[in-house]
């Protein structure tokens, strides 16, 4: 997309070689190995301290190992099939990545560095719409510092970190027209999870609008299409039911909604207006300055995320700290570039750029992990364990592919077998299967040959689960606080 003519200062700049050469990727280059480098290292930290919350990434570990060996993706972290939980085939993509470094760091490397790399079409469309690497590689640094990518690249690991690079990706396609590229980015967002769908389908229109309609068209078709098949045949196919996640629309679901609306719009508002959504939008909006309302046509691309974020009545889905909000990141980054662009003055253009820049920084600094931020390290972890050298030792005393339950913080590393658990389940059902498996003993409990558990269990750690089932058990080995049982009955 062209701007409308290039300022005499920039045309300047061209002329200085400014416009062009391979050594304008140098600085956002470099911004970005240190982006990788600081997450990747963190990332690795946090994995060998234990620091990393429970179930998500021994979820997406477990079910890459199971891939990689050519199991049956039944996740038995959470007690049903992997993609039934979520859509999220484009794993069997990072299945053979993963048979080569099969281990849960490489996936927190791998995060980090689509993540990381997601600067770099930014960066291009940034650069193509301004005419300056200036204002490029401020929109490039600006994404690196969004307070949003940030946490969700140390909360675990999730497939929707290669959604963000892929459809940043389309957006590039789309706006140089480049077909192939364009519907491969498509389909291989559509394939990061179910909903990817409120991404494409815009972006299907401003294809329409802008580029070729009948190719946008298909876009939004085959997005809507792929949309309903996943979430009202696969899923509840693989599952035995509906989805988990269905329960997230207010007032009964997309129908009530719309009645409530319509009926009773003060209670929608008043919904809106809680659990802090207003300040979520505030935090997504001054991230990345709010330059875009300046001129919102790329901003409408991140319109249906923000909207299902702050509708959801699961809390986790308007805060900034958790991986539901980092997939609208590029295109407000892109926006605000597409803003920066329709300024015809100089110094529009320089003074957005700058409060650009300074915004991000500043909510980086506040909201952020980096090492300048006011609190460098996700709000939910736990605190530095000092048992690292004791499960070490257990783990080696365990049989490859044996059936075991372990507390949830350290399954991430017990978790390349086809039977892993994390405690009480399997013994009851907590986290486990479908909500109405509520009380029952699962049959797997049977086969369960060990646990690792605290050696002094509280309540809150399911002590009175262990008292009732202590007697089928034997202490096989002890290190520390940890205990390794070994079913002898």
């Amino acid at each position: 997309m062209r701007d409308r003519g290039l300022t005499r200062w920039q045309r300047g700049l061209g002329e200085l070689g400014i416009l062009s050469g391979w050594w304008a990727w140098i600085p956002i280059s470099v911004l970005i190995l240190f982006y990788v480098g600081w997450f990747s290292t963190e990332s690795l930290r946090m994995y060998a301290t234990y620091e990393y919350p429970p179930f998500d990434l021994a979820i997406y570990d477990q079910g890459l190992w199971l891939l990689s060996h050519f199991h049956v993706p039944f996740d038995t972290i959470m007690g049903r099939n992997l993609f039934g939980d979520h859509s999220v085939f484009i794993l069997y993509l990072v299945a053979p990545l993963y048979r080569l470094v099969p281990e849960p760091q490489g996936i927190l490397i791998l995060q980090a560095v689509v993540l990381g790399a997601t600067a770099l079409p930014i960066f291009a469309i940034a650069r193509k719409m301004t005419g300056s690497v200036v204002i490029a590689t401020t929109i490039g640094t600006t994404y690196l510092l969004n307070p949003a990518v940030q946490q969700a690249n140390l909360e675990q690991f999730h497939p929707e970190s290669l959604q963000v690079l892929i459809f940043a990706l389309a957006i590039y396609a789309a706006i140089e027209s480049r077909m192939w590229l364009l519907g491969v980015t498509v389909a291989l967002t559509l394939l990061t999870k179910e909903d990817a769908a409120i991404v494409v389908i815009p972006l299907g229109i401003w294809f329409a609008v802008r580029r070729q309609r009948l190719a946008g068209l298909v876009i939004v078709g085959a997005a809507t299409g792929y949309a309903l098949v996943v979430n009202e045949l696969v899923i509840p196919a693989l599952l035995g039911g509906p989805s988990l996640y269905t329960g997230r629309i207010p007032f009964g679901g997309v129908s009530g909604f719309l009645a409530t609306l319509v009926r009773r719009p003060t209670q929608v508002w008043d919904f809106v207006r809680s659990q802090g959504r207003p300040f979520y939008l505030w935090q997504m909006g001054v991230s990345v300055g709010w330059g875009f309302l300046l001129a919102p046509e790329f901003a409408l691309l991140a319109l249906l995320v923000l909207l299902e974020n702050i509708l959801s009545v699961d809390p986790y889905m308007h805060q900034i700290i958790y991986h539901y909000s980092m997939r609208a990141v590029p295109a407000l980054a892109i926006a605000v570039a597409w803003a920066i662009s329709r300024q015809r003055r100089r110094s529009v253009r320089y003074v957005v750029t700058a409060t650009t820049f300074v915004c991000a920084l500043w909510s980086c600094i506040l909201w952020g992990l980096a090492p300048f931020s006011l609190h460098p390290e996700p709000i939910e972890t736990a605190a530095a364990s000092q048992i690292t050298p004791a499960l070490g030792y257990l783990e080696q005393v365990i049989p490859a592919n044996a059936s075991v339950s372990a507390l949830d913080y350290w399954d991430s590393h017990l978790d390349h077998r086809t039977h892993i658990y994390v405690w009480p389940a399997p013994f009851i059902p907590s986290n486990w299967g479908l909500p109405s498996n509520a009380t029952a003993t699962l049959p797997p409990a049977q086969s369960v040959t060990y646990l690792v558990l605290p050696t002094h269990l509280s309540p809150a750690q399911n002590a009175d689960v262990f008292a009732r089932i202590k007697a089928d058990y034997r202490v096989l080995r002890q290190a520390d606080d940890i205990t390794l049982y070994e079913r002898i009955k």
